[in-house]
């Protein structure tokens, strides 16, 4: 049941985010103490969308892990709000902590 829980938790934030209320979500997201990987990027993605690279950032700095997903919304919310460097600074970071493993392609 506590999966079911989680999910529909995720849900309801994730509703919120993709119509712009991240005051809403922020409020359910802030509610619920044990939160899963997913809605720490759903509200990640939620801010990007939105242009508010801070409060993505503050969010990608706290969760208790990071996936691919941390990352690339992070990079993806750099690029769209034209910040490049940083952008391939969190991809250099991504990288160092092992979440990316570059492959190499020989003829």
């Amino acid at each position: 049941m506590p999966e079911r829980y989680a999910f529909t938790w995720t849900t309801m934030v994730s509703s919120h985010t993709r119509v712009g209320d991240m005051s809403s979500a922020r409020i359910l997201f802030d509610e619920k103490k044990e939160r899963n990987i997913a809605t720490w990027n759903t509200m990640i993605d939620g801010y990007a969308r939105l242009g508010n690279v801070e409060s993505a950032e503050e969010l990608l700095n706290h969760p208790p892990t990071k996936d691919i997903i941390s990352w690339t919304t992070m990079i993806d919310c750099y690029s769209l709000n034209k910040k490049s460097g940083k952008a391939i600074a969190v991809f250099n970071d991504m990288r160092m902590n092992g979440e990316l493993v570059l492959l190499e392609f020989s003829n």
